[in-house]
């Protein structure tokens, strides 16, 4: 019924089908609504925005008017205001009953009732709906609720004009519209903020020992390899760079300088490539996560809690180490914790990278010595560092791990690489 695009017309609509003396609190309320949708139609957005402003200060729950209130906030580019009006909407219960508080003059307490019928005409003397056909033709109309009490378990008609209603609840139906909004919401607010511009470290390459013999199986054996000179992102692509590129933000957990989460390998590695550089290679990522150290971590052997973002304690998952809290229950802004040896930063955890090949177990036992590039085919891409949502075990140097190329989900993002010229 709802389109979740904002049009002209699409929005006069909304409100005539919503406003035309459909659950109007005061009898003037039904006037403002009609200046609202006259100003709609003359694209006059500022005078539509100041009448339904007022309207939601006499009914701060109403979803009627939250919603086309926030789509004329959104056409006038007040984002971060009708972000607020979506928060306060999402915060309501998402119902298929319209419960309400009922507000009577001469009640001093409101009483709680679902709303069966927002218009029910009767005349002023009537008691049911048969009135309006007996009565003489100049007999005033009273609209009233129908409404059904929850205390007494009563069926009533209430006159409006005796009545006040505070909205309750949200209909699924708004909600998944409101819901979507705020996808946009959020994504025009990720653009308009200014950070990090995608600075990249040479890094001068040499050899070192991949893997561990400590570790998981596919870590062993630990081996020697040497790495050319190449570039490397210093921080994990964020949201916001994300979204100017490709126009899209598919993170589950929504900031522009949040690293960009649930995209694919695919989609990284598109990215990369608009930006005239490439997803890394698995030695070139280990060669960058250790910074020249031999270590389990690039920091030492143990894991703490201000190296970087994994599991702790404020993580919500039933592998958090309860006794280590690194601030942050899901991703960190980029850059939140100490750079490694090498000035790259979340290297280990916030979110697992994707690299550029393909996962064996075995590779290692084959791997060429020089600038290896990983199996020539595959079922899985490797994904290495860890995230949020893994233990400290899971961001050592050496761990990795693998998904499908079209896996998304919100531990994994990436960063660019490019060859030195």
């Amino acid at each position: 019924m709802f389109q979740t695009r904002v049009y002209k017309y699409g929005l006069i609509i909304f409100l005539s089908l919503v406003f035309s003396g459909h659950g109007v609190v005061f009898g003037s309320t039904a006037q403002k609504i009609d200046q609202a949708n006259e100003a709609v139609t003359k694209s006059d957005l500022p005078k539509a925005e100041k009448i339904l402003t007022e309207i939601l200060k006499q009914n701060t729950n109403d979803y009627r008017v939250l919603k086309p209130l926030l789509e004329v906030k959104m056409r006038l580019g007040k984002y971060k205001e009708a972000k607020s009006l979506i928060d306060r909407a999402l915060e309501m219960e998402v119902s298929s009953r319209r419960k309400v508080l009922v507000y009577l003059n001469g009640q001093p307490e409101p009483l709680g009732a679902e709303l069966i019928d927002e218009v029910v005409v009767s005349s002023e003397t009537g008691k049911n709906n048969m009135r309006n056909y007996l009565d003489p033709a100049d007999t005033k109309p009273v609209e009233q609720y129908r409404l059904f009490f929850f205390e007494s378990g009563e069926i009533k008609l209430v006159p409006k004009s005796q009545t006040r209603i505070k909205y309750l609840t949200l209909p699924r139906p708004i909600y998944d519209e409101v819901v979507k909004l705020k996808a946009q919401v959020e994504n025009k607010l990720v653009a308009t903020v200014s950070g990090e511009s995608g600075e990249m470290a040479e890094l001068k390459g040499g050899c070192f020992l991949m893997g561990s013999n400590k570790g998981e199986v596919d870590e062993a054996p630990m081996h020697e390899v040497c790495i050319s000179p190449f570039k490397i992102d210093r921080y994990e692509v964020s949201q916001r760079n994300f979204l100017l590129s490709t126009g899209d933000n598919p993170s589950r957990f929504r900031g522009p300088l949040l690293p960009v989460d649930s995209v694919t390998w695919v989609e990284a590695d598109a990215y990369c490539k608009k930006q005239g550089r490439r997803l890394p290679t698995e030695a070139e990522w280990e060669y960058a996560v250790r910074g020249g150290t031999s270590t389990e971590y690039y920091w030492g052997d143990k894991v703490g809690s201000k190296q970087a973002n994994f599991c702790d304690s404020y993580c919500e998952l039933n592998l958090r180490l309860v006794d280590v809290s690194d601030g942050f229950k899901h991703t960190a802004p980029i850059g939140s914790f100490a750079p490694n040896p090498f000035g790259l930063y979340d290297m280990s955890g916030n979110v697992s990278e994707w690299v550029s090949d393909w996962m064996m177990e075995g590779y290692y036992r084959v791997s060429p010595k020089n600038n290896p590039k990983g199996p020539g085919y595959g079922e899985w891409k490797v994904v290495r560092g860890g995230a949020w949502e893994n233990d400290g075990f899971a961001i050592r140097s050496a761990n990795r791990k693998g998904f499908q190329p079209d896996y998304r989900i919100e531990g994994v993002g990436f960063r660019c690489a490019a060859d030195l010229k």
